[in-house]
């Protein structure tokens, strides 16, 4: 095949691409209150593995949605729910006190193609949230805190180690690029603070929102990332991961302004590192690709550099990630639909030292979803 048809060919296959590349590039938020907002590069849907390249000079524009129901919570592995009541957890759930988000997370991407072996990716999430907060005692109703906005942008330059045109079946890419603090990190709302009895006028009280529903994080950030596939025959294996290092520690405000004790671990919100890796297999039929991946994302409990302070809660979740797309012209659609199969809440760096300063076992909890609809389209210039 001559340079100019396996070019053709390259495009042709590149088209299947988008699938994988939305169902990875919204804002993860770690499917609840672990507020991870890390994205992995892309994966492929087609089994030559071609579908990885933008070729020179070519564009490429992605819109994804995400969207979940975090209501689960857990402390360790462990869930807080009735039926784990003998294992000394809070029956939250059949008790009207858990914490619920209602995530919708919208992302648009811009791609463009340097060379043949280079390209340059623009992230613009944004973040449409709102979060239920429980009951605080009989006289006080359940309540929600909304926020919405742009959240922090990502620009991230990807590099193939080996030449595209020579390497159809296999080939690692590597990217670094930087996060930029473009969202809100100090979205306020109302928070419920009294009821009447009498008259059953409510009062409320503005603050900053819950740390899982600010749009950004307020700190600039370091991302890396890798992304690589193997085709054997007709099925595609595929692997991806990137980490964000975000060296400031801590926000610059009062988390709970109105509180009358602040504690200097946790007043203000960490600026946490964040992580997310994916990996699996995929295959295409016709106009049709298929998949099935598993899919990591997370808070660490410390970051790599810089300091722990600050509230934030760690933790990680894995799902199983079933994906559909389809392809027509220079356009392609997808659905993604990952199910968790673990969640856990890890320590704090503020758990770990009220451990060792009481000499009993802290540990907070954090909500999960149970399964994560993902849609996405792209297309081709």
């Amino acid at each position: 095949m001559s340079v100019s048809r396996t070019s053709l060919a390259v495009l042709a296959a590149a088209l299947t691409v988008a699938a994988a590349v939305i169902l990875i590039t919204p804002p993860a938020q770690a499917q609840g209150c672990v507020a991870s907002r890390m994205t992995s590069p892309s994966g492929p849907t087609d089994a030559d593995g071609n579908d990885y390249y933008l070729l020179d000079g070519h564009w490429q524009m992605s819109f994804g949605y995400r969207g979940y129901r975090s209501h689960r919570h857990f402390v360790g592995s462990v869930e807080q729910s009735a039926d784990n009541v003998a294992n000394g957890s809070a029956e939250r759930d059949r008790a009207g006190s858990e914490v619920i988000n209602h995530m919708n997370l919208p992302d648009f991407n811009l791609s463009y193609g340097l060379s043949d072996r280079i390209s340059l990716n623009l992230d613009v999430p944004v973040m449409i949230a709102a979060r239920r907060s429980p009951y605080s005692s009989s006289a006080k109703p359940s309540y929600e805190t909304h926020a919405h906005g742009i959240g922090d942008l990502n620009l991230v330059a990807r590099a193939w180690i080996a030449d595209p045109q020579k390497h159809s079946k296999q080939n690692l890419a590597i990217g670094v690029g930087v996060k930029a603090p473009t969202g809100n990190d100090r979205y306020e709302d109302g928070f419920l603070d009294s009821v009447d009895l009498t008259t059953g006028a409510a009062k409320y009280v503005t603050k900053p929102v819950d740390q899982s529903i600010q749009p950004g994080d307020g700190g600039w950030g370091f991302i890396t990332d890798f992304s690589g596939f193997k085709s054997f025959g007709k099925v595609t294996a595929f692997a991806s991961g990137s980490y964000l290092f975000n060296p400031r520690e801590q926000n610059d405000f009062l988390r709970d302004p109105t509180s009358t004790t602040q504690d200097p671990l946790t007043s203000h919100l960490s600026i946490a590192d964040q992580f997310a890796a994916r990996a699996g297999v995929t295959t295409a039929v016709k106009r049709f690709g298929l998949s099935l991946a598993a899919r990591m994302e997370g808070v660490p409990s410390h970051d790599l550099i810089g300091g722990d302070l600050g509230r934030r809660r760690p933790g990680y979740s894995i799902a199983v990630e079933p994906g559909l797309s389809y392809s027509w012209k220079r356009s392609n659609l997808s659905l993604s639909v990952p199910y968790l199969v673990r969640r856990v809440r890890t320590q704090s760096n503020s758990d770990e030292i009220a451990t060792q300063t009481t000499g009993v076992h802290t540990q907070g909890d954090a909500a999960f979803a149970d399964v994560v609809v993902v849609v996405g389209y792209s297309r081709r210039f």
